[in-house]
């Protein structure tokens, strides 16, 4: 291998559409803008994506101009295995930006699987764990959509569904897709829509209906009192997702959540995600693995950390109605891994 003096970073705009239009409580959308991230060293390139959310005060414009600062700087140095300390050189330039933090990380992991030709798993230690099924989300849209999304769900072999919330008709939400879906095992994510007193009154509703738990009944800046109140309240567990961004997250939620969901575009990338599921394990607290809209870059990059969750939403390439990319497959609840180095990633034949 030839002595590149630095590592090189590129990026391009990654948009995408869903197969139906995607609805949460903050809005409906048929369209994906995310970014395509890439490391090389030598002959060998990184493939990463950057999943940036209005709600974490990120865009695509923001997360371009943060990688051009970088890029043009020159922080990614010239050692393609020094991954963590990459990391920690970028937090202290930027704060937040955890979408364009997790973009890079994802290129430079999958960069350091290829120069080994090992996949990241088993760099990472983790292969040979069985990581638990996926769910499939069932977003917002008219109460038709949603009992037809669901019977497709149900018809394409899913076996678990989570169901989006935050709207004035959520409970005939439930009623439509327990209708297409009797049996299955059922998640609801409120996505911050509803009060603390919505929030216990509507989890009885849920528990009722055969719901496993709710993944972020309160705004992102509810307190931690009013945190304590839905718990103490509610009939199923209570999860935190926006409100849970980093490691010292979960040690403030301690106490007054029952889980927490982590997300490589909230943590800023793997490295990040590890510590954020340790803290959680060490403080007794559950931990779902979900991830933003992505294609299979983002979602393969979370599958490699998924054997450590309890539960996993990882659906978010199956939403795509053009996922350009090939890597982690769904095969009967699970998604799988290849053997390819790396993250796995490559393009998807036209």
């Amino acid at each position: 291998m030839s002595q590149q003096t630095e590592l090189k970073l590129t990026f391009e705009p990654l948009n995408m559409r869903t197969k139906h239009p995607f609805g949460i409580s903050y809005g409906t959308s048929s369209d994906v803008s995310n970014v395509l991230v890439k490391v090389q060293y030598d002959t060998f390139e990184g493939l990463g994506e950057a999943a940036p959310a209005a709600y974490h005060s990120e865009s695509v414009p923001t997360v371009i101009a943060v990688l051009k600062s970088w890029s043009e700087s020159g922080s990614l140095g010239n050692d393609p295995f020094a991954v963590e300390a990459t990391m920690r050189r970028l937090d202290k330039t930027l704060a937040g930006n955890g979408a364009a933090k997790a973009g890079v990380e994802m290129a430079l992991q999958d960069l350091r699987g290829k120069i080994l030709g090992m996949p990241v798993n088993k760099i990472l230690g983790l292969s040979g764990l069985l990581p638990p099924m996926t769910d499939f989300t069932i977003g917002i849209a008219d109460l038709d959509m949603i009992e037809k999304k669901t019977e497709e769900a149900v018809k394409a072999g899913f076996h678990i569904l989570k169901v989006k919330q935050g709207t004035s008709y959520d409970k005939e939400i439930i009623r439509r897709v327990r209708k297409a879906a009797p049996s299955l095992p059922l998640r609801v994510d409120a996505n911050g829509g509803w009060t603390p007193k919505q929030a216990i009154a509507m989890s009885h509703f849920l528990a009722e209906n055969g719901v496993e738990f709710i993944e972020q009944p309160l705004h992102k800046f509810a307190s931690l009192e009013d945190w304590r109140l839905v718990r103490n309240g509610a009939a199923i567990p209570i999860f935190a997702d926006e409100s849970c961004m980093r490691a010292p997250d979960a040690a403030r939620l301690a106490g007054v959540v029952d889980g927490v969901v982590v997300k490589l575009a909230k943590t800023g990338g793997l490295s990040e995600a590890l510590k954020l599921i340790h803290t959680a394990r060490a403080l007794d607290m559950r931990v779902m693995f979900g991830m933003m809209v992505e294609s299979s870059i983002g979602v393969t990059a979370a599958t490699h950390l998924s054997a450590l969750a309890d539960y996993l939403d990882l659906d978010g390439a199956m939403l795509l109605a053009d996922d350009p990319y090939d890597g982690a497959i769904y095969k009967d609840g699970y998604m799988v891994l290849s053997d390819r180095p790396g993250l796995g990633v490559i393009p998807r034949a036209n």
